[in-house]
């Protein structure tokens, strides 16, 4: 949709448009990389990079790099194996290994106590109210998310 609006080379008046561009120089001058997906698709239709350019480059860092990080990643964490050979080495750190291994072994034993074993109600037993609330805002910033979409639509049915 940018990039259909830039080679238009319309330059609307509305509200949307300049809050648009703002965004864009928002991104261009900051100095921490902008996460959001979108973003980076906005910008690369307002500067007409070629859709298979973009999908390529999204393919890759995605499907490929990402994903297989991701893997590595649980594969780690959750090999009992590589866990216990990781705090093996712990112990080989000269002056300070062997008093770090068990408090180590303490906390990875006492996480894995959490995760294996479950209340009555099937919630973790250190679930508390901030995860709750945290969880209840989320539902609330999705349903608001959901909100706007719908009336951008209309707004833009009405025009």
């Amino acid at each position: 949709m940018v990039r259909a609006a830039r080679l238009s080379g319309a330059e609307p008046d509305d509200d949307e448009y300049q809050e648009f561009k703002e965004m864009l120089e928002h991104a261009e001058t900051a100095q921490i990389p902008n996460p959001l997906f979108d973003l980076a698709g906005i910008t690369c239709g307002h500067f007409l990079v070629p859709i298979w350019t973009f999908f390529g480059a999204t393919l890759i860092g995605k499907a490929i790099i990402k994903m297989h990080l991701q893997k590595l990643f649980v594969i780690i964490t959750f090999s009992k194996h590589i866990v216990e050979q990781m705090v093996a080495f712990i112990s080989a750190v000269p002056g300070i290994g062997p008093s770090l291994q068990k408090p180590f072994q303490e906390y990875l034993e006492a996480q894995r106590q959490k995760l294996h074993h479950r209340s009555e109600m099937g919630t973790p037993q250190g679930e508390n109210w901030l995860s709750w609330m945290f969880e209840k805002l989320v539902v609330v910033m999705v349903c608001y998310f959901i909100l706007s979409i719908i009336n951008s639509m209309a707004q833009s049915y009405a025009k």
